[in-house]
């Protein structure tokens, strides 16, 4: 168990021992029970929620923030609830029922659900989203690596070649669009025979294929300006 599973488990220990020890003086009336059951509940409800975020391993503007800023505003919500309804009703200034007051933090438990579940999803959205770009910024590092080892190997007199090639592809955006998934196509088929021509010392039709892909990566930065 790390260190922040500990704390988590310390607080809601500390948490439902302090509402138990401001509950025994109290009068066990229904309302005071109510109260004191809904305070249990918003401790728990938070803990568990802290618990799975910290499984989760998750590290954002949302896990690191908004989430533990909507159970915060939560729990202060709930205890405030609690504590002006119920020192109302014992100095009888006023009186809620006890259903009303389970109907309200009903209403505050299910909005702070709605608000965690939106989050959740959120967060589901970035981790996809920074999925998809490292593997399109994988996937267009491994074709510079590919005209670099090519450039080991290539013989005196395609050596230019092969270098502008390797230049377009480096100051290239590596981050892709749906809509020119064509022309990335065509740029690593274009590198895959590139290094069969190389192989055979093809020169005449090595010149010819790096312009073409060259032309195509220019042709991709050129769309994909259009696109952002």
């Amino acid at each position: 168990m790390i260190t922040q599973q500990k704390r988590i488990l310390a607080g809601a220990f500390i948490g439902i021992a302090i509402q138990t020890a401001i509950l025994i003086p109290l009068p066990k009336d229904n309302l005071v029970f109510t109260a004191y059951v809904f305070l249990l509940l918003a401790v728990i409800i938070s803990a568990a929620s802290l618990w799975q975020l910290s499984v989760s391993g998750a590290k954002n503007y949302l896990t690191s923030l908004a989430f533990p800023l909507a159970l915060k505003g939560y729990l202060v919500l709930t205890i405030l609830l609690a504590i002006v309804v119920v020192t109302l009703d014992l100095t009888g200034t006023w009186h809620l029922s006890p259903l009303w007051y389970a109907v309200i933090n009903i209403v505050i438990t299910g909005f702070t659900a709605w608000k965690l579940l939106a989050i959740g999803a959120g967060q589901t959205a970035i981790t996809r989203v920074g999925d998809e770009i490292k593997k399109q910024t994988d996937d267009w590092k491994m074709l510079l690596a590919d005209t670099e080892s090519l450039l080991t190997t290539v013989p005196a007199s395609m050596k230019e070649s092969v270098s502008e090639v390797r230049d377009a592809i480096r100051y290239a955006d590596p981050i892709s669009h749906p809509d020119i998934a064509k022309l990335d196509e065509s740029i690593r088929t274009g590198v895959i025979q590139l290094k069969k021509l190389v192989a055979e010392n093809n020169e005449s039709e090595v010149s010819a294929l790096c312009q073409k892909i060259i032309d195509n990566v220019r042709d991709r930065s050129d769309r994909l300006k259009l696109l952002k």
